[in-house]
């Protein structure tokens, strides 16, 4: 949620001079208090600037009547100036983004000075006294306390007791029987260049006298029709994808005679017309959540047998079983930490949602247009709304490994050229 609140914080730098984002903090000309540069981690390797150094320095912002007060008279304007030391800007760095890289530092050290320059022009405006401002930093507050409650049950889910993942181990053993595999695959279409891009080569290969006799030819194929073009190019398209799925169930008869799996491989791309290495078909040790659900079955192989023929819509695949065994507690212990986390995270923020009950008004409602975004929320990665907590339906789920995350989702393996990932 952090990174959500400080990519809609770089967002800002894109409009300066424009309306300051609602959902941004009040910025201040005053430094960061010196409360949070004591949270701050000063200690970033390679560094030579010490804690109290300036590391940004503002030359006419400052707080002008605590200027005056100080010196008893009016100051000249090169003498106000806000300075951030290195402590306060890595407490800001710290509260917006949990180690924040270098890079994204550099871009904060660009913002948050011009957000202090347009923060103080819009006091000396009074537009702190703006009803909708008020209403709108309400709003904030309420989306940065729900953020920091995500971020506070996040970091308490993941304090998982070793007793805990031992005993899920032990009631879930099935989960993490794994077999050593390899994987045959055979794209459903055929790679071919455009007829038009070997006209157009054709052409130019022929010369000056080929491109004079053009008109004519052009006369003749105009005389084609645009419908018969089309049911030439998907004749040509089934022929392909039959020619591909005769080659996918040879090949299949093949591997379960025990011929070697790279072999065949590299004949299923040379058939499908596909330049450079084939990939491995080497898979290795895949649990049930590390394989697509539409694959599952090839678990229940022994060792030793070849699956049936798998077709999915981007081509056929073919397993072979060379080894089953479990998965032992501590390779798999991260796998349950990262399960059990997610889970009481989800159970939490259920609770408190459920604490609670909503009614509305469907009378004033009722015309509303659907359901969406309030103004100045920022839509988060994934397209889902900026006051989404982790644990709700859609939040990023608990890291596991790529065909894990795909099988998860239920997904099919991705391109017609590629085997899914390991």
């Amino acid at each position: 949620m952090r990174i959500r609140s400080l990519a809609a914080l770089l967002l800002c730098s894109m409009a300066v001079g424009q309306a300051t984002s609602p959902s941004a903090a009040k910025p201040s000309s005053k430094a960061p208090s010196a409360a949070s540069a004591a949270r701050s981690s000063s200690s970033d390797k390679g560094t030579t600037v010490a804690p109290d150094a300036a590391v940004i320095t503002v030359q006419g912002i400052c707080d002008a009547p605590a200027a005056k007060a100080a010196a008893g008279s009016a100051q000249p304007k090169s003498a106000c100036k806000t300075v951030i030391t290195r402590a306060q800007f890595e407490a800001l760095a710290s509260a917006l983004q949990p180690n924040m890289n270098p890079a994204m530092k550099r871009r904060l050290a660009d913002l948050y000075p011009k957000m202090l320059v347009m923060a103080h022009e819009a006091r000396k405006r009074g537009l702190e006294n703006d009803p909708k401002y008020k209403e709108i930093l309400q709003f904030a507050r309420l989306q940065i306390l729900a953020q920091e409650l995500s971020r506070s049950l996040k970091e308490e889910s993941e304090k998982i007791p070793d007793a805990d993942i031992e005993k899920y181990y032990k009631d879930n053993m099935s989960a993490f029987q794994q077999a050593d595999m390899k994987r045959l695959f055979i794209p459903k279409e055929k790679q071919t260049e455009s007829a038009e891009n070997e006209s157009e080569d054709s052409d130019q290969a022929a010369g000056p006298a080929k491109s004079a006799a053009k008109p004519e030819q052009a006369k003749a194929t105009d005389q084609k029709s645009a419908d018969q073009k089309k049911a030439d190019e998907e004749a040509k398209k089934t022929a392909d994808e039959q020619a591909m799925k005769k080659e996918a169930e040879t090949l299949h008869t093949r591997a379960a005679a025990g011929e070697d799996f790279d072999k065949l491989q590299k004949e299923a791309f040379d058939a499908a017309s596909i330049k450079g290495t084939p990939p491995s078909t080497s898979v290795g040790k895949l649990t049930p959540s590390e394989v697509p659900v539409s694959h599952r079955a090839v678990l229940d192989l022994k060792a030793g047998q070849v699956s049936d023929l798998i077709t999915e819509p981007n081509g056929y695949y073919i397993y072979k079983v060379i080894s089953k065994d479990t998965k032992p507690l501590a390779e798999a212990r991260d796998q349950i930490r990262a399960t059990l986390a997610q889970q009481r995270m989800q159970d939490t923020v259920q609770k408190i949602q459920e604490s609670a009950k909503t009614d509305l008004n469907e009378k004033y409602f009722a015309d509303a247009a659907p359901a969406g975004m309030p103004p100045g929320v920022a839509p988060a990665a994934g397209g889902h709304s900026g006051m989404q907590m982790p644990g709700q339906p859609g939040a990023p789920a608990a890291p596991n490994s790529a065909p894990a995350k795909a099988a998860e989702g239920g997904q099919t393996p991705p391109s017609s050229t590629t085997p899914p990932p390991k």
